[in-house]
């Protein structure tokens, strides 16, 4: 028998080893998470995109009837003031298959004690842990040497929270401000705000005093951050990165939680494979077409013509395979778009044409929303 440890147990841990556990189980796979309790889990509400809620259901028995971490709906996301054509753009996800938005403590706890996988409190380094391989899922690496920056026009958060429940908001925001933008996730008990903006362009005063005049919220924690990706996936021959630990972007499109699962599923169904040490190409190619495919939402700008807008505008990515794909979406008829959908002959990443020529239409052609 094979033993996989994964060493911590935030959002990237415990989906690392819920999905090992659950599609590697006829691989002859001991699967074990090991974490420190005294690490506190994030507090503001987050968001997924469309595989998270399936494992969930599939491997857990979760759905919106037997909802034991209270997750909300998430139809799709709602981009406000975002290009200079339309007020907002609509990207509706299928309703045959929900996202979500969550809150990590209750969802943490919810695969934690599942029973599923075998789970051990402690505080151990990946390096020191006796298993055939390991995932290191500790979180944001404090020494940011062996990791390449990511391009990427905003470095800080400001959040905040408001108690209630938004039962009209069914799905995730995406409001355009002069410094940034704002993410609003609509939570069971409360909704999440996170004021994005880079401290290099926006003083911290400057930024808050935004947030609040735009929000009406009150201010509970401020965060910088780096936009990173390790320059190799693979840490001594076994162990594996995962999580921030691998990488971290900015959270538009909430790609986290689903290239956390994409990630895994790569590694796992390849792990006895002598080549395996050729993910990391891979792997790098996957990221950047993250950092490319959010680095365009900025092209078209937003409402606001001010230093921060006129920063994200200018950074550009050169990808001959991007502007291929692009080409076809604006030159397709959305029949033609749905024959691409079906056989994913010409996605990008993590999106599908679909969501590419949602995005190019409500950037370029006046789009009606109610």
């Amino acid at each position: 028998m094979t033993k996989v440890s994964i060493v911590g147990g935030g959002n990237a841990g415990v989906f690392t080893a819920l999905y090992i556990a659950w599609y590697g189980r006829d691989l002859n796979l001991e699967v074990d998470l090991i974490h420190n309790p005294k690490m506190p889990p994030e507090e503001v509400g987050q968001a997924t995109l469309l595989f998270p809620p399936h494992i969930l259901w599939e491997a857990l028995g979760f759905d919106w009837y037997n909802n034991p971490i209270k997750a909300t709906f998430k139809s799709g996301i709602l981009y406000e003031g975002w290009g200079k054509v339309n007020d907002k753009v609509f990207h509706p996800f299928n309703a045959s298959n929900m996202a979500m938005h969550f809150c990590p403590i209750k969802m943490q706890s919810y695969i934690l004690n599942s029973g599923i996988f075998k789970v051990t409190e402690d505080d151990v380094d990946p390096k020191d842990v006796d298993a055939d391989y390991v995932f290191d899922c500790r979180g944001k690496p404090k020494d940011l040497s062996n990791y390449n920056e990511l391009i990427n026009p905003l470095n800080s958060v400001i959040l905040s929270r408001k108690m209630g429940r938004n039962f009209e908001l069914n799905y995730t925001r995406c409001v355009a401000t002069p410094h940034g933008w704002t993410f609003i996730i609509p939570n069971h008990d409360s909704v999440s705000y996170g004021y994005l903006y880079n401290n290099k362009i926006t003083s911290k005063e400057e930024a808050e005093n935004n947030m609040i005049e735009m929000f009406d919220v009150e201010v509970t924690k401020h965060n910088q951050f780096n936009n990173y990706v390790a320059k190799d996936i693979i840490v001594d021959d076994r162990i594996f990165l995962n999580g921030n630990r691998l990488f971290f972007i900015e959270p538009l499109e909430s790609t986290a939680l689903q290239s956390y699962l994409e990630i895994a599923e790569s590694i796992i169904k390849n792990i006895k494979d002598p080549k395996i040490k050729n993910i990391n190409n891979y792997f790098q190619q996957y990221v950047k077409k993250i950092q490319n495919f959010i680095l365009w939402h900025y092209q078209f700008g937003s409402k606001y013509d001010t230093p921060f807008w006129e920063y994200a505008r200018s950074l550009k990515f050169i990808d001959p395979t991007f502007d291929s794909i692009i080409r076809d979406c604006k030159n397709s008829s959305w029949y033609k778009i749905h024959r691409f959908v079906e056989d994913h002959s010409r996605d990008y990443g993590l999106w599908t044409p679909y969501t590419l020529k949602i995005w190019y239409d409500g950037m370029m052609k006046r789009v009606p929303i109610k």
